[in-house]
């Protein structure tokens, strides 16, 4: 691979990445592919302890790999990935952490201290992530959507995408009227970062899910978080929204007081 990498026509190769990456990834891609892929099947990488770090090495030589594929005609992607699964060397970088143990470990004050330094359009994005539990990528869908999916605090969303529900969440009157602009993947990547959020922005839904488990209610918290119910249950799940709501906002405004 080294030979081939010697002759690799960088420009060419950051034209592919730009042009099937949205552009912030594609920068940190494509510096990572170039400072690191001298590390692709070495013992170095294999030593390496699980971290951000190597993720992003992985990252950068998968995507090198990938290229040298479909513009030599190689097979180091798929000696890549063959390799990687010989050496175990998995891609996430924690194990799976317990939701309660999480909510040990990151506390509610230090995530709210941190929220409060953050610019106003990502503190307002930040909170409505950790208020309504949603995964990222549907809190951005839901906060970009507000207006077309809020009703009387409720936003219905019975999204469905095989192994990943959601549900129905509400909206909190303090967020309601903030919502008036729209966020993307990478702005919230690039804003919400764990050196500013301090901890990663998912582990916001896991404080979700324990706040509302013990505070609230665990079976509502459980169908807000996509994990029982789906559209043909929301005239059961529905009506038991109506009947927490107001302890929800209560309890809720309790930690956004002086938030946003």
């Amino acid at each position: 691979m080294a030979e081939a990498v010697k002759d690799l026509n960088w420009e060419d190769y950051r034209e592919w990445l730009f042009n099937n990456k949205s552009q912030l990834n594609a920068k940190y891609t494509f510096k990572d592919s170039k400072k690191y892929h001298h590390l692709a099947f070495s013992d170095e990488l294999v030593s390496m302890k699980p971290s951000r770090k190597r993720q992003d090495i992985l990252k950068g030589i998968s995507n090198i790999t990938r290229y040298l594929d479909i513009k030599k005609d190689t097979d180091f992607h798929e000696l890549w990935l063959k390799w990687l699964k010989k050496k175990e060397i998995r891609w996430r970088m924690n194990p799976k952490t317990d939701t309660y143990l999480l909510a040990n470990q990151i506390r509610m004050e230090d995530v709210l201290k941190n929220i409060r330094g953050l610019p106003e359009k990502y503190k307002i994005f930040a909170t409505f992530v950790l208020v309504s539990g949603l995964r990222t990528s549907e809190a951005i869908e839901a906060f970009n959507n507000h207006d077309k999916i809020c009703r009387e605090g409720v936003m219905e969303l019975f999204w469905d995408r095989g192994t990943k529900k959601a549900n129905a969440v509400y909206c909190h009157p303090i967020l309601h009227d903030k919502m008036k602009y729209k966020t993307s993947a990478s702005r919230v990547t690039k804003n919400l970062h764990s050196k500013y959020l301090g901890c990663e922005v998912r582990y916001l839904r896991k404080l979700n899910y324990t706040f509302n488990a013990t505070k609230i209610d665990p079976l509502l918290a459980e169908f807000m978080q996509g994990r029982r119910g789906n559209v043909s249950q929301r005239h059961y799940f529905l009506p038991m929204m109506s009947n927490h709501r107001r302890k929800w906002k209560s309890v809720w405004l309790k930690v956004l007081k002086d938030l946003v």
